[in-house]
């Protein structure tokens, strides 16, 4: 009965209208997760959209996850599952939170499937993902999505990289020679 009455309140509180969210995520500490549950009829389609900002260039990647559940509370069968979950990276040239068609240009798609990731590199700039499908559970559909970003090294790091192992290179057949 705890199982039961601590799945319907999880659920409780990342209930959600069944319409398009549309969040600013912070990706400054590296990386940033998250659930997204859409309480709506089979056959309701959503799209949400994740902003952020990059101020250097970074190497990282995103995933979203369709989660399959279904459980019974009293009489009623509760269920969530989504169909044909999507998810894709944009650049959008204008201020973070501008859809206009203009200016948005799409750097990669993920595909379609339950569980999608993808990994890019990017500039410093404005950017959102994009995730999108049809809830086809009796109660909805529940997904979860995660960023990850790690910067860019700078030339200099190579050339201090190659210079160690040169160094590392250089004393090993020093010893090799005595």
């Amino acid at each position: 009965m705890k199982i039961k009455f601590l799945v319907l309140a999880v659920f409780s509180v990342l209930a959600a209208p069944a319409m398009a969210v549309n969040s600013v995520i912070d990706l400054s500490s590296g990386s940033a997760a998250g659930a997204q549950t859409h309480v709506a009829a089979p056959g309701s389609s959503f799209v949400d959209h994740y902003f952020f900002s990059l101020s250097q260039p970074v190497v990282g990647g995103l995933g979203a996850s369709d989660i399959e559940l279904s459980y019974v509370v009293g009489p009623t069968m509760v269920g969530f599952d989504i169909g044909g979950l999507t998810a894709s990276l944009w650049a959008d040239l204008g201020t973070v939170g501008s859809f206009d068609a203009g200016v948005d240009s799409q750097i990669t798609t993920f595909g379609s499937g339950e569980q999608l990731s993808g990994s890019f590199q990017l500039a410093a700039g404005n950017y959102f993902f994009q995730v999108g499908g049809t809830t086809i559970g009796a109660t909805g559909g529940v997904y979860s999505w995660a960023a990850s970003v790690s910067p860019v090294p700078e030339p200099e790091q190579y050339g201090m990289l190659l210079a160690g192992l040169g160094l590392i290179g250089l004393i090993a057949r020093r010893r090799v020679g005595r």
